[in-house]
C-alpha cells in the first residue's frame, strides 16, 4: 500500500481478514492444517480465523522468509 504515515494503511491491512468472506470448506482446512502444524490450534479443531502477520518494518529477507539459501529452506 502507498500513502502518508498516519494515513490507515496498517490499519487497514490488520482489518483485511475480518472484511474478506468467510473461508470456504477447502481454505478451511488448508489453513486449519496450516496452524496445527504450527502448533496455533490442538485437538484436531478447525479455524475459521483467516492468518494475518504483522512483520516489523524492518525485518529483512531472510527473516521473513526463513532461509539461509536459496535451495534450503527451514519451518
Amino acid at each position: 500500500m502507498i500513502g502518508s504515515p498516519g494515513a490507515g494503511k496498517s490499519m487497514l491491512a490488520a482489518r483485511l481478514p475480518s472484511i474478506l468472506p468467510p473461508l470456504s470448506p477447502s481454505e478451511l482446512l488448508e489453513v486449519s492444517m496450516i496452524a496445527s502444524v504450527a502448533g496455533e490450534i490442538e485437538g484436531g479443531a478447525l479455524t475459521a480465523q483467516r492468518p494475518f502477520r504483522s512483520p516489523h518494518h524492518s525485518a529483512s529477507m531472510v527473516a521473513l522468509n526463513g532461509r539461509t539459501a536459496p535451495d534450503i529452506m527451514f519451518p
